[in-house]
């Protein structure tokens, strides 16, 4: 199971240097974002996964590069350095590794 951190505070900037990190920009009303949830916890033990509540944390989200145009928008980081927008069906379908 990979290690789930929800921000308390708008500190996303403590995590971006892990080395596999997932970051999942969303709100507290999106369903989308509800649906994932669960299937974080699931993702593998090399990866970080953060959710960052757009709605409270607004500096964070100034790392995922071209910003946010819908919730959840999710984005793979690698020792702080942005790889790659993840599409949220592959997590649904357990399609990404």
């Amino acid at each position: 199971m990979s290690e789930v951190v929800e921000l308390v505070r708008d500190n996303l900037n403590e995590y971006i240097s892990d080395d596999e990190l997932l970051v999942v920009f969303g709100t507290p009303y999106c369903h989308k974002c509800l649906e994932l949830k669960p299937y974080l916890y699931e993702l593998p033990d090399i990866l970080t996964v953060v959710i960052v509540n757009c709605e409270r944390h607004i500096k964070s989200m100034k790392y995922m590069p071209g910003g946010i145009e819908r919730y959840p928008t999710i984005g793979l980081y690698n020792k702080g350095y942005f790889i790659k927008e993840v599409d949220t069906n592959l997590i649904l379908t357990k399609q990404f590794k």
